[in-house]
């Protein structure tokens, strides 16, 4: 597990808009470019914010991508907080 690779491809995403339409075309060719271990990629293709911030994603890089996926300020903050239920 590379977290490292992780955030690379979350911040390839966030800042590059050549690199974010790729993603959102064809998300398992993307992923599979940046070498991420099968939980890694199905945590980013299905966008799980829980795993991704337990996988340790720093949060100044994951909130930006889910913005980008259309959520909500409040249904980050619960998808990262549900280890706390």
């Amino acid at each position: 597990m590379s977290i490292y690779q992780v955030q690379k491809l979350i911040q390839s995403v966030n800042r590059d808009p050549q690199a974010r339409e790729r993603f959102f075309e064809n998300k398992d060719e993307f992923v599979e470019e940046f070498g991420l271990t099968d939980e890694e990629g199905l945590a980013v293709s299905k966008l799980d914010m829980y795993a991704l911030y337990e996988m340790g994603v720093h949060p100044l890089l994951l909130r930006p991508f889910t913005i980008i996926h259309g959520v909500s300020e409040p249904d980050y903050l619960h998808a990262i907080r549900k280890g706390d239920d």
